[in-house]
């Protein structure tokens, strides 16, 4: 076809392809527009972009060319006739000869252009968002008719790639005041620690353990990994670590790495520069740039997906990074302090999680006691939340009677703390007189009756309720001893057992 015999544009056909798009949007949006433009002006190929002006990259949103989609197509401006198309921020056409222009350009000659037209996408005040552009293998021609449809499917482009950058700005705020109230959550959170709890409560032996591990490594910057249960306290075993170090005056950087959207993760950690995807409308620091100087705090490592894993590795290493978008390599001097309930060393048998990172992360490895091994600080921190809990509620004080004392003992709380405040704070609310905690009814109907103390109870346990009873029992009889079953500081003495029937009797029940 010759430029003479360029198709001669119908008014109403054209009326009703812009009319078609009216009714799409995103991604269909702009593989219609393409489309259709290429077939309008009978050109060989139409490609719409984004523009990423920290890397002078554009990234294709939607190729057509000889008759079909071209995928992930990327590249540098520099050398292409797309380059004045962006600096100068004005139309650009090269009617023949483009490959002779623009000898740089190394995919001209697999595309066999002769000809190209492309002109800017703005926004409403001028910000260059991406492009839209045409190629053929002939020469094209100027005409008031063609530039006409160019300008025009320009200004359609423009409104839904501007519409697409506002939408993507407006989801990043409201992560960020997402993430905002969740900091002020936990900054209450911490006050009410600071100002109730002077310390971590709990005075059994791996209590006791625990907390003097905890001030051996605070003063350091060893990188330590708070293992525990769900519901545990490892939040608060961070919060202390940070208390207690020399960095208690910078700051202390939480991230929940399972509650990050898949797609912003990296840009949590490391931030991201102007235009580095759609919607990066200003530079943001990431969680390590604010950290810089303190702590930051991994909670649920293990949920941590692989290819972020491999960054993660590489700030501890080198302590260094590089934003999202961006070429510079920044610094950063950060104590790292991480957390899971998960098995790491489980999964790095299973390959989910890199042995590498494991292994840097495993430097200190600081276990929180479940509460059903914890024995008597159940009674201890019951009173200390039944004191809270009442302070804050306006509420009065219950008393715990022994008949609550032994629930609350029998009861093996798989949620541990966090699901004894849930407990105590519902039997609080539901006490009938404000006097007597109803403890029967809110501890789940599954937990097991106490053991009758009274001589003339007359109560009958079933065999789930016997096992669950002996189970807990015993879990209290080794943290009592530290572990150790056999001497006379042992379990076994303590439970007036030969220390053999005490293993045998471990192992049946799947206790280690």
């Amino acid at each position: 076809m010759s430029v003479t015999d360029r198709p001669v544009f119908d008014q109403r056909l054209l009326d009703a392809l812009v009319h078609g798009l009216a009714g799409s949007s995103g991604q269909a949006f702009f593989e219609q527009l393409v489309r259709q433009l290429a077939l309008m002006l009978g050109v060989k190929g139409a490609w719409v972009t984004e523009w990423r002006p920290a890397r002078r990259r554009l990234r294709a949103l939607a190729f057509w060319f000889d008759d079909h989609y071209i995928e992930g197509y990327e590249y540098d401006i520099g050398g292409t006739p797309c380059e004045p198309v962006i600096n100068r921020c004005e139309p650009t056409l090269v009617a023949e000869r483009v490959i002779e222009l623009y000898p740089r350009d190394p995919d001209l000659p697999a595309l066999g252009a002769v000809s190209y037209l492309g002109q800017p996408l703005q926004d409403a005040n001028g910000v260059v968002l991406g492009h839209l552009a045409v190629l053929d293998d002939k020469p094209l021609a100027a005409s008031a008719a063609l530039l006409s449809v160019f300008r025009l499917f320009t200004a359609r482009a423009s409104a839904e790639l501007a519409r697409l950058w506002r939408d993507q700005a407006l989801a990043e705020r409201e992560t960020r005041l997402r993430t905002l109230a969740e900091e002020a959550r936990q900054l209450r959170e911490d006050i009410a620690r600071l100002q109730g709890e002077a310390e971590i409560l709990g005075e059994s032996p791996p209590m006791r353990r625990m907390r003097e591990e905890l001030r051996r490594v605070a003063g350091l910057d060893t990188t330590v990994l708070i293992c525990g249960e769900t519901g545990t306290g490892k939040e608060l075993v961070a919060s202390a670590l940070h208390r207690q170090s020399g960095r208690a005056a910078m700051p202390f950087v939480r991230v929940n790495c399972a509650a990050i959207a898949p797609g912003l993760q990296e840009s949590e950690f490391f931030g991201h520069e102007k235009g580095a995807f759609t919607g990066a409308l200003q530079r943001r620091d990431g969680r390590f740039k604010q950290a810089d100087g303190g702590t930051l705090f991994l909670d649920e490592v293990g949920e941590m997906p692989p290819d972020l894993q491999a960054k993660l590795l590489r700030v501890l290493q080198e302590g260094e990074f590089e934003r999202v978008g961006g070429g510079r390599t920044e610094k950063v001097d950060v104590r790292l302090i991480a957390a899971t309930h998960r098995d790491l060393a489980a999964m790095v048998a299973e390959g989910s999680f890199r042995e590498d990172l494991w292994y840097r992360l495993n430097v200190f490895p600081l276990r929180v006691p479940p509460l059903r091994q914890r024995g008597d600080d159940i009674l201890l921190l019951a009173r200390a939340l039944l004191a809270r809990f009442a302070r804050s509620h306006g509420l009065p004080l219950p008393t715990l009677t022994e008949q609550d004392e032994r629930r609350l003992r029998a009861y093996p709380w798989p949620g541990n703390v966090r699901e004894l405040e849930n407990v105590l704070e519902r039997a609080l609310i539901i006490s009938p007189d404000g006097r007597r905690l109803a403890l029967d009814r809110a501890l789940p109907e599954a937990s097991p009756p106490p053991l009758p103390m009274e001589p003339d109870e007359a109560v009958i346990l079933t065999a789930a309720e016997l096992a669950a009873l002996e189970k807990a029992n015993l879990e209290r009889a080794l943290a009592h001893c530290r572990g150790r079953i056999a001497g006379p500081d042992g379990a076994a003495a303590l439970l007036g057992l030969h220390p053999n029937t005490l293993s045998s009797r471990l192992k049946a029940i799947g206790l280690r």
